[in-house]
């Protein structure tokens, strides 16, 4: 049994600059007083994202003590690193507005650390608090579920997975209900983001919880990508346009959904170590032959990280159209996109660019293409 929640999590992101290039009519300067113990490194690093570049700062540790003094065009989400590195774990969120910061951090224990800061702050650690709260409710039901399973006993676990979706509806409701009644926090906009659209959740409650935000968050930045993010996976939905990408080929071409216009087109997700795909890929291939010269195509996303690996399953398996990836694996951005979370997986798109089936495999394919392809 497993949960369909991941707690918020670090957003990962590139380049590094330094905050004090943020330009904004609204930018507010903030203090950040902090202390450390168990601490044997120099210096200390705080960092954020702002309009699609990343930011890092740096702070001497003097006598066990630091300070930051830097801007921020709105209420945003910041993190400590005990190094430069932008994705370092393990690091310390927190939530600046136009209040100053203290820090109490343990440089032993990021995660056992104390920010103290405004009331965007206070949101953020009552945030955490439901999460902690379903984890806790989590484990004593696995707990639970580990002993009937070795008991053998059937209707103890499934009681207890049916009280396993009962919390989890239960913590979307508390999501929801927590923006309602935060509804001018940047907090608030983190939530739809990260938690409302995750893939095990109905898209109905990331759009119930976005008419819930304050028209003061108009274009800010976690409304901005809590509407964005909305707008993907609704693209993904069969009915909907689908929301478009680009990877490259292997020869480095890059090619996009979008291109695909005008024509039926069968977006594969695969991989070269995925048995099941490699077993799949002859009724892709038969399909093809089958109607290409009917205004069909494939277009194969894979989620390899080994370029040689995936050329030569391209070559065996002989998948005579369009192959792209990031080569980045499971991490694959159009995966992530579409929520992948296992594969083979594919998705049908007519000729305007819209989702009509998914998930056909064997003769299911060829059928389904008949009905469309005269």
């Amino acid at each position: 049994m497993k949960s369909n929640f991941i707690l918020p999590a670090l957003i990962v992101f590139s380049a590094l600059v330094s905050s004090s290039q943020i330009k904004s009519k609204n930018t507010f300067l903030f203090k950040i007083k902090g202390s450390v113990r168990n601490y044997d490194k120099t210096k200390i690093y705080v960092h954020h994202r702002w309009e699609d570049i990343d930011f890092t700062d740096s702070a001497n540790v003097v006598n066990n003590a630091f300070k930051f003094e830097l801007n921020s065009a709105e209420p945003n989400m910041y993190w400590f690193t005990t190094t430069r590195d932008f994705n370092a774990q393990p690091n310390l969120i927190f939530f600046v507005d136009d209040n100053h910061v203290t820090v109490k951090l343990k440089g032993d224990s990021l995660g056992a650390s104390l920010v103290e800061a405004g009331q965007t702050q206070k949101d953020y650690l009552a945030y955490k608090a439901l999460g902690v709260d379903l984890m806790s409710k989590q484990q004593k039901l696995q707990a639970n579920f580990t002993i009937a399973t070795q008991n053998r006993d059937e209707a103890a676990m499934n009681a207890i997975q049916q009280n396993y979706q009962t919390l989890n509806s239960d913590y979307i409701e508390r999501l929801k209900n927590f923006v309602k009644t935060h509804n001018k926090s940047a907090v608030s906009g983190y939530i739809i983001y990260k938690e409302l659209c995750s893939p095990n959740v109905p898209i109905s409650s990331a759009e119930e919880a976005l008419l819930y935000l304050n028209k003061s968050l108009s274009g800010s930045k976690f409304m901005n990508l809590a509407s964005k993010k909305i707008n993907d996976i609704k693209g993904t939905q069969i009915g909907s346009v689908a929301t478009d990408f680009s990877q490259n080929t292997p020869d480095g071409k890059q090619i996009k959904l979008s291109d695909f216009r005008g024509k039926y087109v069968l977006v594969d997700f695969w991989a070269s170590w995925c048995r099941p795909c490699r077993l799949e890929n002859p009724n892709v291939v038969a399909a093809y032959n089958n109607f290409k010269e009917k205004g069909f195509t494939v277009l194969s996303v894979s989620l390899d990280s080994n370029k040689e690996q995936w050329i030569a399953a391209i070559q065996t398996d002989q998948l005579a159209w369009d192959n792209i990836s990031d080569l980045k694996g499971g991490a694959n951005a159009a995966a992530l996109l579409y929520g992948i979370q296992s594969i083979p997986q594919n998705l049908l798109i007519d000729k305007t660019g819209k989702i009509i089936a998914k998930n056909l495999r064997g003769p299911a394919l060829e059928e389904k293409l008949k009905e469309f392809i005269k």
